[in-house]
């Protein structure tokens, strides 16, 4: 039988141990992500989140973080960019501050003309997803899930969990991170298995009673590879190359320190 509560709040406990920042500053730092369900949004602010996911899917989180001005400055609005032309994109790509990657700046260009498709016929981006009610069943959310995936460029498999995510449904992002930690876990089998990964993470949110954004930030980060000054990292724990197994407060449960040692 898993003991979700006990592995969670131990990768919790470390997490805060090896973080600079104070106990009050931990938990307002990482006590914003627990209140991302059920948030009203503005189409500004939809779009911003839809942006910034095409950003950070395949790159470093850190370097996307310190661009992030920069991006949504070329990148403001759906209505702004739903306009925009070939000599907007050539704009951009000009810009050597800019993260130049001309496929994901058209994709955004792209989604920003669906965006407003969408506003036009429903009123607001908020009004459209809270018409799948996803949060009342897994069905429902499953059905966004798939919509979104085939209206907008770039949202993959993996990138589309992400943008639900940060969305404040009832997923967590199934990314290298989160599956590499599962599997060291021992509770995927294998690094393809998305929805099983997704599954896994709503159990934690179940048994442990927190919102699963804020159970998606704190495997993020006991994971994730290079220095965070937003969060008071120096480097993550459960890194793919030489985990700091030392200081881990998972290894009673990971198969990976087991057969290490």
């Amino acid at each position: 039988m898993t003991d979700y509560k006990d592995i969670f709040d131990k990768a919790e406990e470390t997490l805060r141990q090896q973080s600079w920042f104070s106990d009050t500053d931990f938990d307002r730092q990482y006590g914003r992500f627990k209140k991302f369900e059920n948030k009203q949004r503005t189409d500004q602010e939809l779009f911003e989140i839809l942006t910034m996911i095409i950003f950070y899917s395949g790159f470093r989180a850190s370097t996307v973080e310190s661009k992030e001005r920069i991006i949504l400055g070329h990148l403001p609005d759906h209505e702004t960019v739903a306009r925009y032309t070939d000599n907007d994109l050539k704009r951009i790509l000009a810009d050597q501050q800019m993260i130049r990657n001309k496929r994901k700046i058209k994709g955004c260009i792209a989604n920003a003309k669906t965006f407003k498709d969408i506003v036009d016929e429903h009123g607001s981006f908020q009004n459209y997803l809270d018409s799948f009610d996803a949060n009342s069943s897994f069905d429902n959310l499953v059905l966004l899930k798939e919509e979104l995936k085939y209206l907008f460029d770039y949202l993959g498999d993996t990138t589309v969990y992400h943008f639900l995510t940060d969305l404040g449904f009832n997923v967590l992002k199934p990314d290298r991170v989160m599956l590499r930690i599962f599997k060291r876990l021992g509770l995927i089998e294998s690094e393809k298995q998305l929805l099983k990964t997704v599954v896994q993470g709503r159990q934690f949110a179940k048994s442990t009673g927190h919102p699963i954004r804020y159970i998606d930030i704190i495997f993020v980060k006991y994971g994730q590879q290079g220095e965070s000054d937003a969060f008071g990292l120096k480097n993550g724990i459960c890194l793919e190359k030489s985990p700091d197994c030392n200081v881990c407060g998972l290894t009673a449960y990971c198969k990976y320190y087991e057969n290490k040692n």
